[in-house]
């Protein structure tokens, strides 16, 4: 009887036939593969918990390029997705920085040596030799905090891209993802140029009729926000007396990311924005100067209030008062008397008159008074003489008159019309309630007459001024 052939050996005949084509396939493809590796293990770039105080953060990778196409070829990358907070705040694109170790590779050229913020966008890392032989080098990225970056956890993708230079090999891709959790201590520092707590202006010296406040924004706030001004009370003396809000301006200056009022303001009841930061809410710093106007119509004292500034969010809710500052004005008393032209200060004279003269002889002067007391106050001349010549011979009384006139005068003036010159003390004029600076005219008048001896006249005249 005939015996039949085992079908096992059939088997592992064809099982043998069919693995040797199978690598006979796998032999015909074309190796051409990308990897990024992190030093530290994982599948993404992740930088951790981190703030300005750790300085910069780096993350060294290794990328493995293997290939037998036999064309050069190159490395790319390119941000899918920049990344942001899930508020939509974007990581400052200066923030983040990548370079290639210089000679971790053997063939290629590294595209990146030194440092390269990560734009949008495709940036080349590496080209690969004419040859397009398989290589590898070290790749770092490195985080620089700074406190224009806003506190948030911030992720994005990044894609590396290898591809043939020229050739028609499919792009390999490898995607990795991207993580930075940044914690910053935003906060708003302000003091005075002199470092005290008070701002003190006072007039007649330059270093004291302005002051400066030092405004420093440390630390992003991620959102654009407003800094305000408010006045607790109009500045007020001891006595009650008010202050003029426009007696004092204010003006920014020095401001780098964001704005400030370039035009000085007055103080004012109002909350008064000072500041508008950028919509990042980014660091900056400016100053704040104060400075006084015109006090010449405010009434003299020290004048206080206090200023408060408080951070008001525009692109997020929130309030928060910044720092309180003293705020004081000294006005100091004036209460002088002017009289003009000067050499009428002390003595009114007529010269060369004469018996013939038709028309009366006329000499005028201003006088100007400057207070700030808030107290009603009058002017006194003083007439030692009779209007005598360089013999001792007098005028007829009745020949000589004054009278006083207005200049916009507040106040009362007491000789409207031409009287006698009375010997003595005569009080010409009195002001008004408040005590306000004021002005007036004096004419003395010498009528012509037939008995008069020529020659020159005069007396000696003096003005005062006293409170009432």
């Amino acid at each position: 009887m005939k015996m039949m052939p085992k079908p096992v050996k059939y088997l592992r005949i064809a099982g043998i036939i069919s693995l040797a084509l199978f690598f006979s396939c796998q032999a015909g493809y074309a190796a051409f593969s990308l990897s990024v590796t992190p030093y530290e293990g994982g599948f993404d770039i992740r930088f951790g918990k981190i703030d300005v105080s750790l300085g910069r953060i780096n993350k060294e990778f290794t990328v493995t390029l293997n290939s037998d196409i036999g064309t050069q070829y190159r490395l790319s990358q390119n941000f899918l997705d920049p990344p942001s907070t899930i508020e939509g705040v974007d990581l400052p694109q200066k923030a983040l920085v990548v370079y290639a170790v210089r000679g971790s590779n053997k063939y290629g050229t590294l595209n990146v040596e030194q440092d390269t913020p990560i734009l949008s966008g495709k940036q080349l890392l590496y080209t690969s030799n004419q040859a397009g032989d398989s290589d590898s080098f070290t790749l770092v990225y490195s985080l620089i905090p700074s406190p224009d970056i806003a506190s948030g956890f911030y992720r994005g993708r990044i894609a590396f891209t290898l591809e043939p230079v020229n050739g028609a090999q499919d792009p390999v891709n490898v995607i990795m993802d991207i993580s930075v959790d940044f914690s910053s201590v935003s906060s708003v520092e302000i003091k005075t140029e002199t470092g005290s707590r008070s701002i003190l202006l006072k007039p007649g010296r330059e270093d004291s009729s302005s002051a400066g406040v030092i405004f420093d924004i440390k630390g992003g706030f991620g959102k654009q926000f407003r800094i305000l001004q408010v006045i607790e009370e109009q500045p007020v003396s001891s006595d009650g007396m008010l202050l003029d809000w426009g007696a004092v301006s204010f003006v920014g200056q020095s401001a780098q990311k964001g704005t400030v009022p370039v035009q000085p303001q007055p103080l004012s009841a109002r909350q008064d924005a000072v500041y508008t930061s950028s919509l990042q809410g980014a660091a900056d710093s400016f100053v704040l100067e104060y400075a006084l106007g015109d006090l010449s119509q405010q009434k003299a004292g020290r004048f206080r209030t206090k200023i408060k500034y408080v951070l008001e969010g525009v692109g997020f809710s929130k309030t928060q008062l910044l720092e309180t500052l003293n705020f004081e004005v000294e006005n100091p008393q004036v209460f002088d008397l002017v009289v003009a032209p000067e050499s009428q200060k002390g003595a009114i004279e007529f010269r060369n008159l004469r018996p013939t003269d038709t028309e009366a002889k006329r000499n005028e002067i201003v006088i100007e008074v400057n207070s700030n007391t808030g107290k009603r106050y009058q002017v006194t001349q003083n007439v030692y003489s009779d209007l005598v010549n360089k013999a001792g011979e007098p005028i007829r009384a009745k020949a000589f008159t004054l009278r006083t006139e207005s200049m916009d005068t507040l106040g009362s003036l007491r000789f409207p019309n031409a009287e006698n010159v009375q010997k003595g003390y005569t009080v010409l004029f009195v002001s008004d309630k408040k005590g306000s600076s004021d002005k007036f005219k004096v004419i003395y008048e010498l009528a012509p007459s037939r008995d008069l001896k020529s020659g020159d006249y005069s007396t000696r005249i003096t003005y005062s001024l006293s409170e009432l």
